[in-house]
Parts: C-alpha cells; structure tokens; sequence
C-alpha cells in the first residue's frame, strides 16, 4: 500500500473512531484515582482487559478504566495521537505502518500469539459449493480491517493455496458482523477470529482454513500499544497499567479463567465459550516476532523502511 493509502485508512478510522470518543486529552486524577480510556475490540484475543477490571487489578492501582470498543488499530492510534485515548490494541502492522508514517506509536506489552494447536483466526464459509480455497476466485472476502495483519494474512494464504489475491474482492466488515453478511451471501468468505468461528460453526458455517496459522505457527502479532510521548510523561501511569495487566496475563495461564471471564462479559452461548480456541497470552514476546510482518508488509507494498523492531516495545528504564 502506498503512503497515501495508508493515510486515507487512518484518516477513516480518526473519523469513525473519534465520532464515538468525548474529548479527554489526558488521563486524569480524580480523588486519587488515574482514569484512562482504552480502545479494544471486544474478543476473546482482548477479554485481559476484561479480567483485570472484574478482578479489581486496576482499582489496586488506583486505575479506573474505560473500555471503548472500537474496530481495529486503524482507529484505536489515531484516537491515541489525538489523546482521545491512553492505551488501546494493536496489531504489529498497525504499528510499522504508524512509525512509519511518523506516529510514536509503542508496544507497552506484546503479548498475544496462536499456534496451529490452538488458532483464533480461521476462514469461514456457508456456500456448499466451495470445496477449497480455488473456489473463492472472483468471490468477496471479508477481513475487519483492510492493510492490517488479517488483510496481509488472508493475501499469504491465499497465495499459499495457489490462488492470486487479485482474483478476489476484499471488503472490510467488523468481526461481530461477519456471520451475518456470510448469510445474506454479501461475502463469500470471511476472515473470522473467536468467538465467532465457534459460533458460526454452531450456525452451520464451515472451516475453510486457519489463514494464520496455515501460513505460519506459532505468530505473535498483537498487544496494547500508547503513543511515546504519553508514556515518557507518564512511566508512573504505565507502570501501574501494565502490573494490573500482568496480573490478568498471569491469570489466562488457566483456560479456565479465560473461559469464566468471557461468559461473564459477553452473551456468547456457553457452550461456544466451552469449545473455542484461545490462543496464549505472554508478557514478555520477543520484539523480534515481528520481523515476520516486516517481511510481509514489504511483500505487499505496505512497509518500505524496517525500523529496529527493539524499540517498537517499551523498555521500562
């Protein structure tokens, strides 16, 4: 993608992102207590946030957060350059493509990965028809957001598969909407991530693939990022965020807990919770799991520069 693309993406998610954000262009102290607003996108991938607000980590840190769901990267770091917000996700391409462009966007914890044991990201269909991956040709794809690392994935493994990407169409559709374009048949394919490929399967949608993990296992490639001025005026601020989330990392070490923690936050069928796949959480990923997006975001075009990926992860010094 070229830097005008790039730009025009973000300037998209500034407009939808911020439409739903009241200004706070700093996180304020009030009685005592930090109050931040967070950007996420309201998954399983993301249910840490969940379990350290209901486990009362943040409140011992004097932290009252805000969860703001929100689409994806694209949207969550322009909110965080305007001070919209304080932290949010995001994916590791969403953070070259922002450094790049000149936005001190920082990993303060890389922190999610799946393997092929245990995907998160899976494509779904409900056409019969389609047998395999050469059957989506001159069909609609959906990813939730496009030039990210679900949209470059979803290119690779088509590739893998021996089909072109351009023989398809991509269209951006949020994740909780993806089952119901699948069956008005707007899209002949979705890029799902859980709980949602469960679900579907529940609802009769059928495992294409794991566009993720098929092109390449294990893959890192998510976390909760802030903009670098913020953290350098705030290491206070940052170091309690993260222990409260530490704690919640130290927690999902148990399946159970993660399962408990999204029934409890979401209306997702229990025995979808039951079956989904989760994927590992760690609070030390080595930022040098990102090299494999660096590559692939030259591949297509979106990333032209390699920035040393060590200082794309905060070093609390």
């Amino acid at each position: 993608m070229k830097f005008r693309m790039i730009s025009a993406a973000i300037a998209l998610g500034v407009a939808i992102g911020l439409s739903a954000l009241a200004p706070a262009h700093q996180a304020h102290a009030q009685d005592g207590v930090t109050k931040l607003k967070i950007g996420y996108i309201p998954i399983g991938v993301y249910s840490y946030f969940w379990r350290a607000r209901d486990a009362g980590y943040f409140k011992a840190e004097n932290i009252e957060v805000e969860l703001t769901p929100m689409s994806g990267g694209g949207q969550i770091i322009p909110a965080l350059q305007s001070g919209s917000l304080q932290f949010g996700i995001s994916d590791a391409l969403g953070v070259l493509n922002a450094r790049n462009a000149g936005i001190p966007v920082t990993y303060v914890s890389f922190n999610f990965a799946q393997a092929s044991d245990d995907p998160v990201h899976a494509v779904l269909i409900t056409d019969p028809l389609i047998k395999s991956p050469a059957d989506l040709k001159g069909k609609a794809i959906a990813t939730n957001l496009s030039y990210n690392t679900d949209w470059t994935m979803m290119r690779e493994w088509l590739r893998k598969n021996g089909v072109d990407p351009k023989s398809v169409t991509f269209r951006e559709v949020p994740f909780p909407d993806m089952l119901a374009a699948l069956r008005s048949n707007t899209i002949a394919a979705a890029g799902v991530s859980e709980p949602f490929i469960t679900l579907g399967k529940s609802q009769g949608a059928t495992v294409l693939g794991h566009y993720f993990t098929d092109v390449k296992s294990p893959v890192v490639f998510s976390g909760i990022v802030a903009m670098q001025p913020y953290i350098e005026k705030n290491k206070e601020v940052v170091r309690r965020f993260l222990r409260a989330i530490n704690r919640a990392l130290d927690d999902f070490k148990d399946p159970a807990v993660v399962r408990q923690t999204i029934a409890a936050n979401t209306k997702v069928p229990p025995a979808v919770i039951e079956k989904m796949g989760l994927g590992r959480w760690e609070k030390d990923m080595p930022p040098e799991a990102m090299q494999f997006w660096v590559d692939a975001a030259k591949k297509e075009g979106i990333v032209n520069a390699t920035a040393d990926l060590k200082i794309l992860v905060w070093q609390d010094k």
